[in-house]
């Protein structure tokens, strides 16, 4: 992360275009992290369900009378 008397050094500097150029970066900074951290999820989530499908430990049988229809 920038230093905070590099980022007031940036602003004296460059003015607005300075300020602008920081929040851009932050904000993809903070985009590409939060990326990531879907991708990650998404990566887990896919090897759950593959492995779930696989293992009969988590199906469950409900008997036809113990179903609720809910009325749309």
């Amino acid at each position: 992360m920038i230093n905070l008397n590099q980022l007031f050094e940036v602003i004296k500097k460059q003015g607005a275009t300075g300020v602008l150029a920081m929040w851009l970066w932050y904000t993809h900074s903070e985009v590409q992290e939060l990326k990531q951290r879907l991708y990650d999820c998404y990566g887990k989530e896919n090897n759950m369900a593959e492995k779930s499908i696989n293992d009969t430990a988590y199906f469950a049988i409900i008997p036809k009378d113990e179903l609720i229809e809910v009325e749309g």
